[in-house]
């Protein structure tokens, strides 16, 4: 989330209507696009391939399957596309995963917390399979604040299809409408669009406020404390630098 200030948003509007919380995860609760931009240059180098840094960045957040499938110029069924994913995941473990505690974005655990104490219950929805889902959130020390986690192939669609989405309501036994999206990138936005529930755009991950607002964003938030607010909870710390592991 970014240094400065976000959308102005009355933190009382909606907020009681609001029971549970669906999170992306990366570039939302943990600083991994940076990470993931060294992985995605790694695998691609190891195949004789490069991209430029932009190239590379839209596909932070998203399925490795396709977005390596466009990187390589190949079908997703393509035997080389197999390898770079299996590469990709392998390095994510390797480089990143150790890392994972202190990539963490300052607020975020005491954010899910109150959230908790509130009575909120808790989601992540995410483009990553679930073992990586596990293993990230483990490592960050976040595992045990969600209820259900929601992860890529769970669904015959992923996002920005409302799917996944409304398998964490359905989970969580909460309705659609009830429900808030919080996410950094424009396929989150438009999954909450999708699914009926509000989306709140974060400052911190891959896509630019414009983006995010376009993308149907309620309002895009400049720090965890800002996000804090709007969902009604007592502010926490942490305020967060606009892209910070991808300068």
């Amino acid at each position: 989330m970014n240094g400065g200030p976000g959308d102005s948003v009355d933190p009382a509007d909606g907020v009681d209507a609001v029971d549970a919380v669906l999170f992306d995860l990366d570039g939302t609760l943990v600083d991994t696009p940076g990470g993931m931009l060294t992985v995605l240059r790694a695998v691609l180098a190891e195949a004789g391939r490069e991209a430029d840094g932009e190239r590379l960045r839209v596909t932070i957040g998203r399925p490795l399957a396709p977005s390596f499938a466009v990187l390589l110029g190949l079908p997703e069924e393509h035997p080389e596309v197999t390898r770079a994913v299996a590469r990709a995941r392998e390095l994510f473990t390797e480089l990143v995963i150790p890392h994972a505690a202190r990539l963490v974005y300052p607020g975020v655990p005491e954010l899910l917390a109150a959230l908790r104490a509130g009575g909120r219950a808790l989601a992540v929805v995410t483009s990553k399979v679930r073992p990586s889902t596990e293993e990230l959130l483990a490592a960050a020390g976040l595992l045990g604040a969600f209820d259900t986690l929601s992860c890529h192939g769970m669904t015959e669609r992923g996002k920005p299809y409302p799917d996944l989405a409304l398998l964490a309501a359905g989970a969580l036994g909460v309705p659609p409408g009830r429900c808030v999206v919080a996410g950094d990138a424009v396929d989150d936005m438009r999954m909450a669009r999708a699914a009926g529930m509000d989306g709140y755009g974060v400052g911190c991950g891959v896509a630019t406020a414009e983006q995010l607002r376009h993308a149907g964003a309620r309002a895009v938030l400049g720090s965890t404390a800002e996000l804090a607010g709007v969902l009604g909870v007592p502010v926490v710390p942490g305020s967060l630098p606009l892209h910070p592991s991808l300068t």
